[in-house]
């Protein structure tokens, strides 16, 4: 079954390197490539048109969405110390593009963990408009976008977006960190076609 949604823990400690050489939240980390290798997986001959199939949704001091270039450097954790894997292909195709705020990067750079190459949508919001948020979760639902969700207990926002594209709070499936940081609760969650509901019409849509 594809999966639609995951949704990941909002902490740079998901990128290997950002704790050093500490092997931290290993569970957390495996759980999200294997959820995110299925998020991708049948995407690949997708990578050359010009429609962007994936979109990583997170939290933002203001709401911005275009290509981005993933860096956890705001949170003192300097590029050169991630996982090369993790951070070359995240940075390789977008250069350019301007630098993804912290939440934003960490899915991004999962992405690139997960082995995804292309495009990426990167969807940054504040809580400023909770109706609008659920509307663009409708929007791309409707538009067989993927979504990767990088919540923060402290923005409603990514939830919002949830709620539009049809993946209920508590639905789908999840993994609870365990042992030293299990008091953090990190948990990552995703949502296949079973798990979700039908996003509904276009705001001014006439139902037929």
């Amino acid at each position: 079954m594809t999966v639609r949604a995951v949704v990941l823990p909002g902490t740079p400690l998901l990128v290997p390197g950002a704790a050093g050489n500490a092997q931290v939240l290993v569970g957390s980390r495996e759980a999200a490539l294997t959820a995110l290798r299925r998020l991708v997986d049948g995407l690949v001959s997708q990578r050359a048109s010009s429609a962007t199939t994936v979109a990583v949704v997170a939290p933002g001091a203001s709401s911005r969405r275009g290509p981005a270039r993933a860096s956890l450097a705001a949170v003192g954790v300097a590029d050169a110390w991630l996982d090369a894997g993790w951070a070359a292909t995240a940075r390789a195709a977008t250069a350019e593009a301007p630098v993804a705020g912290t939440a934003a990067s960490i899915g991004l750079l999962a992405l690139a963990g997960a082995g995804w190459e292309g495009d990426v949508d990167v969807v940054e919001l504040d809580d400023a408009d909770l109706s609008a948020a659920r509307e663009l979760g409708a929007d791309l639902a409707r538009q067989g976008t993927r979504i990767v969700v990088v919540r923060d207990p402290r923005s409603a926002a990514p939830d919002a977006v949830l709620t539009g594209f049809g993946a209920a709070p508590d639905g789908g499936r999840r993994h609870v960190a365990t042992g030293e940081y299990e008091q953090h609760r990190y948990e990552v969650r995703w949502y296949d076609d079973h798990a979700l509901s039908s996003p509904g019409p276009l705001s001014g849509s006439v139902s037929r």
